[in-house]
């Protein structure tokens, strides 16, 4: 009896754990997100010549706000 019980609360355990990880992972995406939306709008706000200066074209914008860790969250 006792040994169904703690495998019964083992499952149930492991349930809710794959569950906050779920959560945790879809909060996570989302601020992932953000952060991607920000850097894009910043990116968005200068001008050419102030991209330019950075070494960016209106074209790279997209791709350096997904693919280059060191500029999200930059601007």
């Amino acid at each position: 009896m006792t040994q169904a019980i703690l495998a019964a609360h083992s499952y149930s355990t492991r349930a809710v754990e794959v569950l906050i990880e779920a959560f945790r992972s879809l909060r996570q995406h989302r601020l992932d997100r953000k952060v991607i939306r920000d850097t894009e709008k910043e990116l968005h706000r200068l001008t050419d010549k102030e991209l330019s200066d950075i070494g960016l074209c209106r074209g790279d914008i997209y791709y350096v706000a997904r693919s280059n860790d060191n500029m999200k969250g930059w601007v």
